[in-house]
C-alpha cells in the first residue's frame, strides 16, 4: 500500500516538474528573443551613424512613417507589458503578442523629453477581466505586467 503512495506522490511531482520545465522554456526562449531584438538594435545604431556619417546630406527621420496600432475604443482597464523608449522594440512587441493571439496597441506618450512607447493589450470593462488577463500572460510568459485605466480614445 505504501508503495502504491509513493508511486504516486513520483508521478505527480515529475508531472509538475514537467510542466515548470515548459514554462522555463518558453521564458527562456521569450528571453533569448528579446535578447536578440536588442542586439539588433545596436547593430541599426551602428549602421545608422555610419550612414549618417557617409553622407550628412540624408537625414534619416527621428520616427519611422509606419504607425503602432490604436487603443481600441472603450473604455475600463488595460494590460501594460512594456514601455520603451526603442521604437523598433516597441514594433516587435507589438507584432509578436498580435501573433499570439492578442489585442495589443501602443499609447506613445513624452516625458522630460523623451517619447516612451506603451504596449498594452486590451480594454476590459472591469477590473476582473484585467486581472484574469495579467494571470494569463504571467503564466504563459512569466511577464510582470501591470493594469492601467484607460482613457476614450480620441
Amino acid at each position: 500500500m505504501h508503495i502504491f503512495k509513493y508511486s504516486i506522490l513520483l508521478i505527480v511531482i515529475a508531472l509538475l516538474g514537467f510542466g515548470c520545465a515548459k514554462k522555463q522554456e518558453d521564458a527562456a526562449q521569450l528571453e533569448a528573443e528579446m535578447m536578440a531584438q536588442d542586439s539588433m538594435a545596436d547593430t541599426t545604431e551602428v549602421l545608422d551613424s555610419t550612414v549618417e556619417a557617409a553622407s550628412p546630406e540624408a537625414a534619416v527621420p527621428e520616427e519611422p512613417v509606419v504607425s503602432m496600432p490604436a487603443q481600441p475604443p472603450g473604455e475600463g482597464y488595460t494590460v501594460q507589458v512594456a514601455s520603451c523608449t526603442d521604437y523598433d522594440y516597441a514594433n516587435y512587441l507589438v507584432d509578436k503578442f498580435t501573433g499570439r493571439g492578442y489585442e495589443t496597441y501602443v499609447k506613445t506618450i513624452t516625458y522630460e523629453g523623451e517619447t516612451y512607447y506603451r504596449v498594452r493589450i486590451g480594454v476590459y470593462e472591469n477590473f476582473s477581466e484585467a486581472k484574469a488577463m495579467v494571470a494569463e500572460l504571467a503564466d504563459k510568459y512569466t511577464l510582470e505586467t501591470w493594469i492601467d485605466v484607460t482613457q476614450p480614445a480620441f
